[in-house]
């Protein structure tokens, strides 16, 4: 092995733990040049290429990180085998990639194939299961992907006792799959055992803690409990600041948060102000051209949009989209966001036929992504049947939300929170083609799934309760009105959503 080629290498492994990445670039196309000029067996062509694509990926240079992982992962196939050690680390790499660019498709397929090496290497298989529930996750596949976080946590007790801090992430992952589900109390749990695992561990000052706090907090903001949400975003900022006083992409992810907060208590100046910060944070760590950032610009325009500050919105809606489409190409589904803003933003302005144009792109885009099934396409359907509502093509607006309807039952089943928003959807459209008996059946059902998780269903059921008194109203039924009426004033809003006189 060259000594120069090994000196070249070990600079680059030192760099990237630094967080130097530049410099870690600069020496692993040097270390590359030194492995194609010597030749020898391959190997450090392969491992340079597989540095080298570690670091395209955290620079966010995606295209680029694909082509030279694809070149040492065939590399190592030619050296070792197809079924190697050396094989299942590139495979890795290229799988992190994928699931970091949404690509979780070609993801659980690398994943599935790292699973069927580990097995016949006797290899540890937390990581590919870990890695594969993300994938299955990202395709909506809520309980494969519980099943293999179940798999993980079993080995990783099996392998550490069921209080190590290394089963902190798989726990944290079962607790997101019970979130987007919509177990709220499962996912509580699951994160609060992670609290008290690191609270005996690592301690209350680590970063992971930290994370754990964000995430319960998230639970809390789901329920609207916005009074439990801020101190524990507030303790976790003051925890990443400690750590990273520079700044921490999870910091800003936390600021992020804050700001979704304020701007649900309709709080915009302080929500658009810690999105401010959370922007600033991502471009100071990360650089422009960063997919977080593309995300944090999307965010502060919806906040801006909220405002009515339609210009500032869609200059943050075009420069998102412009460097998505840098990164990712014109057909993901983080484009599709950007156009699904961008219909919002049009349809604002009057725009109505550029808004239709907008939503059915996002809409093409999310059905080859996720296919025709998948939740992620109901939003675009929901913006177009509200655009063919406002357009009085009732029956239009209806194909479009049955389409939602029939998606949510069959991805979370029948009596999913989803489900009962669809069936309100759905309730005030055949209200104004008069059709009140249909939209009575509907607003009961929805009711009645809302009214089994009272606590964290109650915004959802306090819109469901007013539109039925609406409803019995219109039909003379008046007795029907005032009693829910009555169960209105028992909700609490928040102040927000207060009328003022």
């Amino acid at each position: 092995m060259s000594e120069k080629w090994e000196k070249l290498n070990q600079n680059v492994i030192s760099a990237i733990q630094r967080g130097d990445y530049e410099v870690a670039l600069a020496d692993a196309q040097a270390a590359f040049e030194v492995a194609e000029k010597e030749k020898g067996d391959g190997r450090n062509m392969a491992v340079s290429l597989n540095n080298l694509g570690e670091l395209y990926h955290l620079l966010g240079r995606f295209d680029e990180a694909e082509k030279v992982l694809l070149q040492s992962l065939e590399l190592f196939e030619r050296q070792n085998g197809e079924q190697s050690v050396e094989v299942a680390d590139a495979l890795a790499n290229l799988a992190e990639l994928y699931l970091r660019m949404e690509q979780f498709v070609e993801a659980e397929e690398i994943l599935l194939r790292i699973l069927a090496i580990c097995e016949k290497e006797n290899l540890d298989p937390l990581f590919p299961l870990e890695s594969l529930a993300t994938a299955l996750l990202g395709q909506g596949k809520m309980s494969e992907a519980r099943s293999r976080l179940e798999q993980a946590l079993e080995v990783g007790e099996n392998s550490f006792g069921k209080d190590h801090p290394d089963l902190g992430e798989i726990l944290k992952r079962l607790g997101t799959v019970e979130q987007q589900s919509g177990n709220l109390d499962g996912a509580e749990k699951y994160f609060r055992r992670v609290l008290v695992l690191y609270e005996n561990s690592i301690g209350v000052d680590h970063p992971f803690f930290a994370s754990i706090l964000s995430h319960l907090a998230g639970i809390y903001l789901a329920r609207g409990h916005f009074q439990a949400a801020e101190p524990l975003l507030n303790q976790a900022v003051g925890i990443y600041r400690q750590d990273s006083p520079d700044g921490h992409p999870e910091l800003a992810e936390t600021l992020e948060k804050l700001a979704g907060m304020y701007g649900g208590l309709g709080k915009r100046e302080k929500a658009e102000d810690y999105q401010k910060q959370a922007v600033e944070m991502y471009v100071a760590v990360l650089g422009k051209d960063h997919p977080a950032v593309a995300q944090a610009w999307n965010s502060l325009g919806e906040l801006y949009l909220q405002d009515k500050k339609v210009v500032q919105a869609r200059k943050l809606f075009n420069d998102s989209l412009a460097v998505r489409e840098k990164i990712f190409g014109e057909n993901h589904p983080a484009v599709a966001q950007s156009y699904n803003n961008l219909g919002i933003l049009h349809s604002m302005c009057g725009e109505r036929s550029l808004a239709v144009k907008q939503h059915q792109r996002a809409l093409k885009i999310r059905k080859a992504a996720f296919g025709e099934q998948h939740p992620a396409i109901t939003q675009s359907l929901e913006n177009l049947a509200g655009l063919a509502r406002e357009s009085g093509k009732l029956q239009e607006a209806k194909k479009y939300l049955l389409q939602s309807l029939s998606i949510w039952k069959s991805a979370m089943g029948q009596e999913h929170p989803a489900v009962a928003q669809s069936l309100h959807n759905l309730a005030t459209l055949e209200m104004m083609a008069g059709n009140n008996g249909d939209a009575e059946h509907m607003l009961l059902e929805a009711r009645k799934i809302l009214e089994k998780d009272r606590v964290a269903n109650e915004m959802h059921l306090l819109i469901v309760y007013e539109t039925l008194a609406a409803l019995y109203k219109t039909m003379g039924r008046n007795m029907e009105a005032g009693e829910f009426a009555a169960r209105i004033h028992k909700i609490k809003k928040p102040e927000h959503m207060r009328k003022r006189g």
